[in-house]
């Protein structure tokens, strides 16, 4: 189910998204939060999209032909932000599923997107609360902790479908 307004809205909040240079958005899935990032964002700013998914990738095309989406692996993300022209990014959101990915896979995710934020650049996830308890959502946290310089936790968003919490991470 796609991510509600109000979680959208809370996960491009206080990030200072009119002030950034570059942003990438992993997992758009359909766009519910693609939307509020193009609409925070000001003219000139550098930004795309990465999704794994080629029937999502498809959707994405079709809903934001103008938007650069990139049908890879976030796994290289490092690789493509080369590609692209960038050396580093200021705002990474992203909609990945992390409570789904095994250790392995976690760590990777984040080895890259800590390698692709410039200095106090921000990474914002979000996670739903019934799988908060789960072993590998706390093992998540963990990881963002030993990663990030601070790591915000927010109130539980309740009108999202389950709901959820945003996670906003400080390089």
């Amino acid at each position: 189910m796609p991510s509600s307004g109000k979680l959208a809205k809370v996960i491009t909040s206080e990030i200072g998204l009119k002030s950034a240079r570059r942003v990438i958005e992993l997992g758009p899935g359909t766009g519910a939060i693609t939307r509020h990032i193009l609409e925070g964002m000001e003219p000139g700013t550098e930004f795309f999209a990465v999704e794994l998914n080629e029937k999502m990738y498809e959707t994405f095309k079709h809903k934001f032909p103008g938007v650069k989406i990139i049908n890879e692996n976030a796994a290289s993300l490092r690789s493509i932000i080369v590609r692209e022209g960038m050396q580093d990014v200021d705002l990474i959101i992203s909609g990945l599923p992390w409570a789904s990915f095994g250790a392995p896979l976690q760590r990777r995710l984040l080895l890259e997107i800590t390698g692709s934020l410039a200095p106090r650049g921000i990474f914002t996830t979000f996670a739903y609360v019934q799988g908060l308890a789960l072993p590998s959502a706390r093992a998540f946290k963990r990881r963002l902790d030993k990663r990030f310089a601070t790591v915000q936790r927010t109130p539980i968003i309740w009108n999202n479908i389950p709901p959820a919490v945003v996670y906003r991470c400080r390089k």
